[in-house]
């Protein structure tokens, strides 16, 4: 279920399951940040917006897809549960992913039990705050938060005529690092790579 970002609608008019196509130029500003190494799950594939920028940076081989969703646009596994998802997969080494809103917090605590390397999310930038989200944020090696300086749209589904209202909404990368020992860092993404 990927594709998705965070749309600020309410549970009773957000799209099913939380899906928001993610911005091919949102995903690339990412990539273009960071590099990833090893088997990288993607774990809210939903149609493939982020899996496939991924699979051709990367390798098909290199790139594990699945969504919770079972419809036909589904890009990888479908009818996986990334939270009910128990078994190590010591070949994970990143995991990227634009999570369903309600559950990023659980996609994040989540993801680092599973990838052995860095955790990549696209989150809204108040994902920084909450009582409940500071104890994650002190045991959690967050390496960097890259803030989207333009406000980017996310399609619902894949029509066009469709793009969601992100009022008062400023999305970030936000990316943990094992292997970090330094204090995060914050970066921007200019408007002109999202335009």
């Amino acid at each position: 279920m990927t594709g998705k970002a965070y749309s600020g609608h309410t549970r009773t008019n957000s799209e099913p399951f939380d899906f928001y196509k993610t911005p091919i130029k949102a995903t690339l500003a990412l990539l273009e940040r960071e590099e990833f190494e090893g088997m990288i799950w993607e774990p809210a594939s939903g149609d493939g917006a982020i899996s496939t920028l991924l699979e051709a940076k990367y390798g098909k081989e290199n790139v594990m897809s699945s969504d919770i969703q079972t419809a036909d646009h589904v890009h990888g596994r479908k009818g996986v549960d990334f939270l009910k998802c128990n078994i190590p997969y010591p070949e994970v080494k990143c995991i990227i992913t634009n999570p369903p809103y309600k559950l990023a917090q659980e996609f994040v605590e989540h993801a680092l039990k599973h990838a052995s390397r860095k955790v990549a999310m696209l989150l809204p930038l108040s994902f920084l705050e909450s009582q409940r989200r500071y104890k994650l944020h002190k045991w959690a090696p967050l390496k960097a938060v890259y803030v989207f300086s333009r406000r980017i749209r996310c399609l619902k589904k894949s029509d066009p005529k469709e793009l969601s209202k992100v009022k008062g909404t400023v999305f970030a990368w936000f990316v943990w690092d094992h292997y970090n020992q330094e204090d995060p860092t914050i970066g921007w993404i200019s408007p002109e790579e999202v335009d």
